[in-house]
């Protein structure tokens, strides 16, 4: 048969390890003590350059938003002027459409006087030697 052959167990010692005494006892050092302790430095430390960074472009932002705030405070007031012209504007428009209206202000800005009504001219009185 083809079957794979069952590894033989290692035979284990029947001593006991000699115990050593508390003063003798040296502190071991454990490897995954240590990965762990170097990845936990490393974690720190990317976040550490992480939040630097991050303050940094947030007080570089500060000013930026700040005067963008100034211009859409001056856009906004320019759009209210703006609007206000506008509306002045249509008010003209719209009196300028009216027969009646534009009759009169034709009479106003052309100094055009209908047949109905009479010229008058002011003289200035002259004074009289007796």
């Amino acid at each position: 048969m083809s079957a794979l052959s069952q590894p033989k167990p290692v035979p284990r010692s029947t001593r006991k390890p000699a115990r050593r005494v508390a003063s003798q006892r040296r502190p071991r050092k454990h490897p995954k003590f240590a990965a762990r302790a170097t990845e936990t430095a490393i974690v720190l430390g990317v976040n550490v350059v992480l939040i630097g960074t991050c303050l940094h472009t947030l007080g570089n932002m500060l000013p930026q938003q700040l005067t963008q705030q100034a211009k859409l405070q001056e856009i906004k007031g320019e759009v209210s002027r703006t609007t206000a012209h506008i509306e002045q504007l249509k008010q003209t428009h719209q009196r300028s459409l009216d027969p009646e209206v534009s009759r009169r202000i034709s009479e106003e800005q052309g100094h055009l006087i209908r047949k109905n009504k009479r010229n008058l001219v002011w003289i200035k009185p002259t004074k009289r030697q007796p």
